[in-house]
């Protein structure tokens, strides 16, 4: 199963002009979307590393451009935190101050809280020695702070991975007949607002991966609901299209090189790992081991 630090940092990045309207309407006019965004993730690897932060959570820096007739960019510090953190702030601080030190650069942050937790919801890093005070106060976002309707009422595609995310905190919804309605009704909602076939898989594979079943057997069961939408819609079920984007990258051929591209580019796209084993044709373990390696940086794993 996909964590869901992976889907959101992956979602961020697919939609990610989405992502700047949803959060960052105030300034939006400011912000120079023809010259696109610039993701440093390795960058980010290196000012905070993994073992610094010891659990899992989703960050993503990138560099945006301003409409000020000036070659300056400013930096976006993102963070999506789903479990109790009391360190929280201070982590978001560090970034700061390591991301001011690297580049020298305007940064603005933000924090979107994916969990219930609301002790933890800091929004600001405070310290106060001897005289000498610190304040540093950032953005947030707390998910539990709105409802369904309101994240739809949003008409913004982000705002339907917010809504998915939501129901995940729904505590009507832990019966799987009820998330099952729940779920196929923002399916229907999103091939209906005449988006991108891109767009709509992205969403759709998020939406898929992050609000899960108890019983496995009704994944299979909305699966087979969703294809019985898109048929009724005409366009091309949305698993087939990945499929069939997927074998287009040479995967007939079944050449390591090019096998270890699709098993990539299908994980990329939010895949369970085991359908891509009987895609590929490879065992299980030799998928999962191409994909960590992926993850590590390491490109001398690939499929024999």
């Amino acid at each position: 199963m996909i964590r869901r630090d992976t889907l959101w940092k992956a979602l961020i990045e697919d939609l990610i002009e989405d992502f700047l309207h949803f959060f960052f309407h105030a300034y939006i006019n400011q912000i120079d979307l023809e010259r696109g965004v610039t993701f440093l993730d390795k960058d980010l690897e290196q000012i905070m590393p993994e073992a610094e932060t010891k659990r899992r959570h989703a960050d993503k820096l990138f560099k945006a451009w301003l409409k000020n007739g000036q070659e300056q960019w400013f930096l976006v510090h993102v963070e999506v935190q789903g479990y109790p953190d009391d360190q929280f702030a201070f982590r978001m601080y560090q970034y700061y101050y390591r991301i001011q030190d690297r580049y020298g650069k305007p940064v603005t942050a933000i924090a979107i809280y994916t969990d219930n937790k609301r002790a933890y919801h800091a929004k600001a890093y405070k310290a106060d020695f001897l005289g000498t005070e610190l304040i540093y106060r950032f953005q947030s976002f707390v998910l539990a702070d709105y409802t369904a309707e309101e994240l739809r009422a949003s008409d913004n595609p982000f705002g339907l991975a917010l809504e998915a995310a939501r129901l995940a905190l729904d505590p009507r919804l832990k019966d799987d007949d009820q998330l099952m309605v729940s779920k196929l009704n923002l399916i229907r909602h999103l091939l209906s607002r005449g988006l991108s076939k891109v767009k709509i898989r992205r969403l759709y594979n998020f939406i898929n991966m992050y609000v899960s079943f108890q019983n496995s057997e009704n994944t299979l069961k909305f699966e087979k609901e969703v294809r019985e939408i898109t048929k009724s819609r005409k366009p091309m079920g949305l698993e087939e299209a990945i499929l069939k984007e997927v074998r287009e990258q040479g995967i007939e051929k079944g050449i390591g090189q090019e096998k270890q591209l699709a098993i990539l580019r299908a994980y990329e796209n939010g895949i369970a790992t085991a359908m891509i084993a009987k895609i590929v044709d490879l065992p299980l373990v030799r998928v999962e081991s191409v994909i960590a390696a992926h993850e590590k940086g390491d490109p001398s794993n690939e499929p024999e």
